[in-house]
């Protein structure tokens, strides 16, 4: 997971809502909560429109937010096996809608319909808050399923850095998910493209931003045949890449 946040939105306008409402909800409040709390933002429409996909983005994100709002059901079902696995999800509606289940075991944040300015900054602050809540809790058995006394997996989580790399390893990239989107917009402190002779003269410490996985700091440095590769530290884990010119990785200014 490259801390991955699945967006569920309703799909289309009832009568009671402007032509793309609901688009405007996506890009003025839950894509800059992601943002603020430290995720990627993504939607259904980000996957491959397979069975198998959608369930394993439902299951492999490490957050999700369902809007319920006008009576969105397909949200409902995700909302389901969440909680069913205790994978820690998100519950969003506007204040007009009205939900018809009871709503008290998960986070439900509400927010105004209007998207007026001050409303949606208040809902973004408010969103990446319970974003950030509901992870730090993931790993507490849900209240449900505590008093049916289901047992659960335990999920393990790991801080391992992973061993430098030897010489005689094979050079492997690790491969990007097709669908991770690239950082938009990005951040102030994030300047220009690295040159090749820039990028090379790289070391450990070296911080950079690069458009895929965000912030990061270099682990080692290290020659590898006719490629040069570097062990980057970004905020989801380690990732070993080759080092060349490329519009993915920036300078950070200051």
């Amino acid at each position: 997971m490259e801390n991955r946040c699945l967006i569920l939105l309703p799909q289309t306008e009832p009568a009671a809502y402007p032509q793309g409402h609901f688009k405007r909800v996506y890009d003025y409040v839950m894509v800059p909560a992601c943002r603020l709390a430290g995720y990627w933002p993504s939607t259904w429409d980000d996957l491959n429109a397979q069975p198998l996909d959608i369930i394993k983005s439902i299951v492999d994100c490490e957050i999700v937010i369902c809007d319920v709002s006008a009576t969105y059901t397909d949200a409902l079902y995700v909302v389901a096996v969440r909680q069913a696995l205790n994978l820690p999800v998100v519950l969003t509606k506007d204040l007009k809608s009205l939900i018809s289940f009871d709503a008290g075991e998960s986070a439900l944040m509400e927010y105004d319909e209007s998207l007026r300015i001050d409303t949606v900054q208040k809902a973004t602050e408010e969103l990446s808050k319970a974003i950030q809540k509901a992870v730090e809790n993931k790993q507490a058995r849900n209240a449900v399923l505590n008093r049916l006394a289901i047992g659960l997996p335990k999920l393990v989580v790991t801080t391992e850095t992973p061993p430098e790399p030897q010489h005689n390893e094979a050079i492997q990239e690790i491969p990007q998910e097709t669908h991770l989107p690239i950082i938009s917009p990005l951040p102030d402190y994030v300047a220009e493209p690295y040159t090749q002779e820039q990028l090379l003269k790289l070391k450990t410490g070296s911080e950079l931003f690069h458009l895929h996985h965000g912030k990061g700091k270099v682990n080692f440095v290290k020659k590898m045949g006719k490629d040069t590769v570097a062990n980057i530290q970004f905020g989801s884990g380690s990732k070993l890449l080759v080092l060349e010119a490329s519009d993915l990785f920036r300078k950070i200014s200051g």
